[in-house]
């Protein structure tokens, strides 16, 4: 670079973050422990799986993000409760970003992964226990695909699924691929986007620690699929992702009720 005259950028690795940082790791993980025991005594006492799922997941996120130092600045909070159950879709920036929208999202949610993960000794069994859908990625909207989906949907669960498939970037969008779409028009959930603009400020691309920061997520309305057909799909697929877009570009100015916090 000096040779070439090229101009020169340093940049300093944030570090374990001392002994703080350290510590508020070994909180965030050692949680897990005593809310997962807490969940089972739920799920026990009213003899319902879901009670003690619902337990975990509506504590759990939100103690880690707390624990690391982590804050969600949320706008259009109150779309997230708008029309429940609803297909969640979420752009992928970080390794976290899924659990930004589960704390979100909290409770009555289950998710879509890779076939090849449900032989995985951690996420396999921790899917199942969510009722996880373990999806071909060769064949994701066949009718085998969709149909745990579909019996996800009749008890209530919303769905938490990123339609970029997998991480792009940190500076745009990568085009949608159809499964959470055709998962939306074969359940008749609508589709609620949520807009994450910053994650990677808390976490690196393929990291998994946290750092201490503030994310800011929107949130913005239902968008109904009654009436959605294939023949049109991939045109109303450019419009879901134009709003991606054009949120980014233009950031909305959040309520002070809903800053500094999940909701």
């Amino acid at each position: 670079a000096v040779r070439s005259g090229w101009p020169i950028m340093r940049f300093s690795s944030r570090g374990s973050g001392g002994p703080l940082g350290m510590a508020r790791r070994l909180a965030s993980v050692s949680s897990l422990g005593p809310l997962a025991a807490a969940a089972l005594g739920v799920g026990l006492v009213r003899r319902n799986k879901r009670a003690g799922v619902n337990f975990l997941t509506r504590f759990w996120p939100g103690t880690v993000l707390a624990l690391s130092g982590v804050k969600l600045n949320v706008t259009g909070a109150e779309h997230l409760t708008e029309r429940r159950p609803a297909v969640f879709l979420f752009n992928f920036r970080s390794n976290i970003d899924v659990f930004l929208v589960a704390a979100l999202v909290k409770d009555n949610w289950t998710g879509v992964d890779a076939l090849e993960m449900r032989s995985s000794r951690v996420f396999g069994q921790l899917g199942k226990l969510l009722d996880v859908a373990f999806v071909d990625r060769e064949h994701p909207g066949s009718a085998a695909a969709l149909r745990p989906l579909e019996a996800a949907a009749r008890k209530g669960l919303s769905i938490l699924i990123a339609p970029e498939g997998s991480r792009f970037d940190t500076d745009s969008v990568g085009p949608f691929k159809k499964r959470a779409f055709l998962i939306a028009m074969a359940t008749g959930l609508p589709i609620v986007p949520v807009v994450i603009r910053n994650s990677e400020s808390v976490a690196g691309r393929n990291a998994a620690k946290l750092n201490p920061g503030t994310v800011d997520i929107a949130v913005l309305p239902p968008v109904s699929v009654e009436g959605w057909t294939l023949l049109k799909l991939r045109e109303r697929i450019e419009q879901v992702r134009a709003a991606y877009l054009e949120t980014l570009a233009e950031w909305p100015m959040g309520e002070p009720g809903n800053r500094g916090g999940t909701p």
